[in-house]
């Protein structure tokens, strides 16, 4: 190796980067932004050159000489962190060659890339069948419309659409896998930490836990609740509140209350073959995560079961109570078809949600499924009609014909072409994979009292 080249480049690059931030000091906020893609663009080609000499240096090393001891001596990072870069490079190169010529090509960045390796590594057989490049490159094009997390989900599916007929029985077993471990790995550690807490530690399975989590998030106390106190609570402090909650419940009736019109429970999908032959996906509808069909199968034998008759595209079809509010039939029709907050971008679970009428109940509005979505407590107030503003400067929402799903139009300052959105949910849990489409486009809402047009 020419070390004065390497001298030479160390100087050059030392310069960039002083330019750099000679840059970014004088930069307003949209040129800090677009300086920040530019930026991220280079930073991912670099992480791929990185990954090549990684490779080249444990792929040379002699005996006894450990690449990730040798990065570990740095003490910059963990022998573990080391040990998983040498893993991580090895694994690219040789086994995701086209990701990791994305990640070279800057259409990826590092978090992307690592995320779309970790899904098509849980994929059943996606690394070693016919359509292992096909499943890479498809996961290139979608990662200018999903973030890491919603690649990695993404990319576990891709199999699934991709070679059905073997994927379930692999998930399957990946699944009762997962399940044993999980199993065999419990642990819980109560115990006081000496200086006025008790430190509360551990894991239980999946399945366990979402009944735990079902409890405390019908107990979350709202933000309102702490407007009289001196503090702002974190969620982490308000979850640790409802924990309090459910002893203190537990202890004195043994009961816990409703919420929004239910008892606080798990619920999980699965069809009818899943339950008796252990074969297909069951989804939790509180996180999305899969469940094995063991598991489900053991949580029907004490569980309330509940049929629901689905309509050719797989949406629950509208009970048609007519109540006021949505509660038995028709709340758990719109948990099964939103699976949680259904405004773009937002993670609340169904426990978490309100049930919103579209078209007020006071605008004459049915309590049905075809007038109502599940909306988190913020987003309510965002979405909720303001009879005292025109409808082009509020959120509107409407029901696709077709699917069944809700669509959001935003208000003109949000977007001046009031493009539709779909939360991401659906498009990643859909039958499918998600396409470039364009949204369809929402009918003609029903203009509530013009209170706003009378001045």
């Amino acid at each position: 190796m020419d070390h004065m080249a390497v001298e030479e480049l160390e100087r050059r690059i030392d310069a960039d980067l002083a330019t750099l931030q000679a840059l970014g000091s004088a930069a307003d906020s949209a040129e800090a932004m677009d300086l920040i893609h530019r930026l991220d663009s280079r930073t991912a080609r670099i992480e791929a050159i990185r990954m090549d000499i990684l490779h080249k240096a444990a792929a040379t090393a002699l005996p006894g000489n450990d690449i990730s001891a040798q990065l570990h001596n740095t003490n910059r990072v963990t022998l573990a962190v080391a040990r998983g870069q040498v893993r991580s490079a090895n694994q690219m190169i040789e086994k995701f060659p086209i990701i990791h010529r994305a990640l070279a090509d800057g259409q990826v960045s590092p978090d992307q890339a690592r995320a779309i390796v970790r899904g098509l590594l849980r994929a059943p057989g996606s690394v070693t069948s016919d359509g292992h490049d096909l499943r890479q490159a498809e996961m290139v094009r979608y990662a200018a419309s999903f973030d890491p997390a919603e690649l990695e989900k993404l990319a576990v599916r891709m199999a699934e659409v991709t070679d059905p007929e073997h994927a379930e029985a692999l998930a399957a077993a990946r699944l009762e896998r997962e399940q044993r471990l999980a199993h065999a790995a419990r642990s819980l550690t109560v115990v006081p930490d000496h200086h006025g807490s008790m430190l509360i530690r551990g894991q239980i399975p999946l399945a366990d836990g979402e009944v735990l989590l079902a409890q405390l998030t019908a107990l979350l106390p709202s933000r309102e609740s702490y407007t009289d106190s001196a503090e702002t609570p974190t969620r982490p402090m308000r979850q640790a509140d409802a924990l309090v909650r459910l002893t203190t419940i537990t202890a004195n009736h043994g009961e816990l209350p409703a919420n929004g019109g239910d008892r606080p429970h798990a619920t999980i999908t699965l069809d009818h073959e899943t339950l008796t032959t252990g074969l297909g996906r069951v989804i939790s509808l509180g996180t999305g995560e899969h469940l094995a069909p063991s598991v489900a199968r053991r949580i029907a034998c004490e569980a309330n079961v509940i049929p629901v008759v689905l309509g050719s595209d797989s949406q629950p079809l509208d009970v048609g109570r007519q109540t006021r509010y949505f509660t038995g039939a028709v709340g758990r029709a719109l948990v099964l078809r939103d699976q949680g907050c259904v405004f773009p971008g937002c993670d609340a679970m169904p426990a978490a949600c309100h049930r919103h009428h579209i078209l007020p109940w006071w605008q004459g509005g049915a309590t049905s499924l075809d007038n109502g979505v599940l909306v988190c407590a913020f987003h309510h107030r965002l979405v909720e009609p303001d009879p005292e503003k025109s409808p082009d400067l509020q959120w509107q929402i409407h029901l696709d014909e077709g699917t069944g799903l809700p669509w959001f139009t935003p208000p003109r300052h949000i977007d001046p072409l009031q493009r539709p959105r779909l939360h991401h949910r659906h498009q990643l849990n859909g039958r499918t994979l998600p396409t470039p489409d364009p949204p369809p486009e929402p009918p003609p809402l029903p203009r509530m009292d013009p209170a706003w047009m009378a001045g």
